[in-house]
């Protein structure tokens, strides 16, 4: 871990830096996931970054916010197996491990979810923006001018605070 500090502090400046991530990069995704990879170490570098960089609501459809996906590919990188093919995995005890694991990726999504309402960034995006963000289409150069106009990038840094501060919680438990 590169913070040293008490909890607390670890938790407030991985979100603070996904948040200082988010408004230089407009990107969900890729700013929690960096913020937590930095501060905890994490393998993958740019090639997983560049991995999110269509992450932010699926393409900007509306769909899984990318700071839900970057929490969870970085709780991937800390709790992930790499070999697909391992042999041991079917056994009794790998089952068991497996579930244990999946565990604190569901944790993550249903605390995310009860903090802010939805993992969904079509229920964020005008639960932050306000009412005129709900037909938003962040694929339409016009629209996403409006969203930087209306402080989209300041006020879009709660998603991955949130996100980053969630999957820290999860990864100092061990």
């Amino acid at each position: 871990m590169k913070s040293a500090g008490s909890r607390e502090e670890i938790l407030e400046g991985v979100a603070k830096k996904a948040g200082d991530n988010l408004e230089r990069s407009i990107n969900c995704a890729r700013s929690t996931l960096a913020a937590l990879q930095e501060e905890f170490e994490l393998g993958g570098g740019e090639d997983l970054l560049n991995a999110a960089t269509f992450m932010p609501g699926i393409v900007s459809r509306k769909e899984t916010c990318g700071a839900v996906i970057g929490g969870l590919m970085a709780l991937g990188l800390v709790y992930g197996r790499l070999n697909t093919q391992d042999p041991d995995w079917g056994s009794l005890e790998a089952e068991k491990e497996r579930f244990r694991l999946k565990e604190k990726a569901r944790r993550f999504c249903d605390v995310f979810e009860k903090e802010l309402g939805s993992t969904q960034c079509g229920f964020l995006l005008p639960k932050i923006m306000g009412p005129e963000f709900e037909e938003y289409d962040g694929t339409d150069s016009k629209e996403r001018q409006r969203f930087l106009e209306h402080g989209g990038a300041e006020k879009c840094r709660v998603p991955p605070e949130t996100a980053a501060r969630i999957a820290a919680s999860i990864m100092l438990e061990e």
